[in-house]
């Protein structure tokens, strides 16, 4: 009796498991890598998305000895009156469940962008499958045709972008980062801008190119309104202390010194008399010589204080001009806005609601310190006589 009463227990034990009922097979999904979002006709949004073939996703070295093994990818596209309407529309299209877990790109076209792309994101950041890691970007053109690039290198064009933005070499903005930047005092953001590379002249036929990035696409509440160089968006990094890595070159004499900063510190200190507003940006910044193309030693003292004099005007150069570029956008994308809510909240209070307006008043100081250190090996010009070099 006591072994049926247990025997009994345990199988209403193993009924009462329900197991993985409600699970989705990985043969059943349709993963997408990449979306891009731009204007249709008749005032709809266009919706492309990448999606990884998997047969092609095996042995890579095998297919990579076969040539390629083909495309690694295909873009399929929908219009509809908003983004869950074209992505319905798009899902008709493809014998998988649309996946967005492993979509780890997000390009909206220049159209979209200028007319704002507040109710696209709001939609992703929503909607429970895009991480909020993924990379946002927007496109010179449309941001469909970044997506139907073949890339000599890697698998595909999505993954070719999220390399170039983990390299740090520009400007990473994530879901979570433009989330709290939409939020934010100022309501102005920078997104990195896609660009298509030209392709080689070696290239395989269909032709192969990669997208790229270069400058940032200003947006204020949403809305594309200018564009920073790859000059401005340097001088605008620095602003806001984002470590990039990446070099600068400046002029000593006509001629080039580059150099790779090694650690650069930046604060920024509010101040506010009666209605007068001024910012000053302090800068202290140590670099290591990479390369000397002019007629200078650095390990002279006269020659290095010259090469740090040059040094400390580019930094203050490039600073100086997205300041006032931005001033001009009226765009606070440096984060202005946050600094004096902090220092001067009740001030804030009274001119938040006209902050475009007062951050074009703001007088801006900056203070710049620059130390070359480390010239190693850099120090005579290699390729020059030494009775040339001063």
């Amino acid at each position: 009796m006591r072994r049926l009463m247990l025997v009994i227990m345990i199988s209403a034990f193993v009924l009462s498991l329900t197991g993985c009922w409600d699970r989705t097979e990985l043969n059943d999904l349709a993963l997408i890598s990449a979306t891009a979002f731009d204007k249709g006709n008749n005032n709809k949004i266009l919706a492309t998305v990448q999606v990884i073939i998997p047969q092609n996703q095996g042995s890579g070295q095998q297919t990579a000895a076969i040539g390629g093994g083909g495309p690694r990818a295909i873009t399929r596209s929908a219009e509809g009156s908003n983004i869950e309407d074209a992505l319905s529309k798009l899902q008709r299209k493809m014998p998988r469940r649309l996946f967005w877990g492993q979509c780890k790109i997000f390009i909206f076209g220049e159209e979209i962008a200028r007319i704002g792309i507040r109710e696209e994101f709001d939609y992703l950041v929503r909607h429970p499958q895009p991480r909020e890691r993924a990379y946002l970007m927007v496109s010179k053109g449309k941001a469909s045709e970044a997506l139907n690039l073949i890339p000599p290198i890697e698998r595909t064009s999505s993954e070719a972008l999220r390399e170039i933005s983990n390299l740090r070499t520009g400007l990473l903005v994530t879901m979570e980062q433009m989330s709290m930047d939409l939020k934010g005092d100022s309501e102005s953001n920078a997104l990195p801008m896609v660009y298509i590379l030209p392709p080689s002249k070696l290239a395989d036929k269909p032709v192969q190119t990669i997208p790229y990035m270069k400058g940032a696409a200003v947006l204020k509440k949403g809305k594309l309104s200018g564009e920073l160089t790859e000059k401005l968006l340097r001088g605008a990094l620095l602003i806001d202390n984002v470590a990039a890595d990446y070099s600068i070159t400046f002029d000593v004499g006509g001629k080039q010194v580059s150099l790779h900063p090694v650690k650069t510190k930046v604060r920024l200190t509010p101040h506010i008399e009666g209605n007068n507003w001024s910012m000053t940006i302090k800068v202290q910044s140590e670099g290591s010589i990479v390369q000397n193309n002019s007629r200078m030693n650095p390990m002279k003292p006269e020659d290095l204080k010259e090469m740090n004099l040059a040094f400390r005007n580019d930094i203050h150069r490039r600073i100086e001009a997205a300041v006032v570029y931005l001033q001009q956008l009226k765009a606070d994308t440096i984060h202005f806005a946050t600094v004096y809510h902090k220092k001067y909240p009740k001030e804030w209070e009274r001119v938040k609601e006209q902050w475009d307006e007062q951050f074009a008043k703001i007088k801006v100081t900056i203070e710049v310190k620059t130390d070359i250190k480390k010239p190693g090996l850099i120090n005579t010009p290699g390729g020059m006589p030494y009775e040339e070099v001063q």
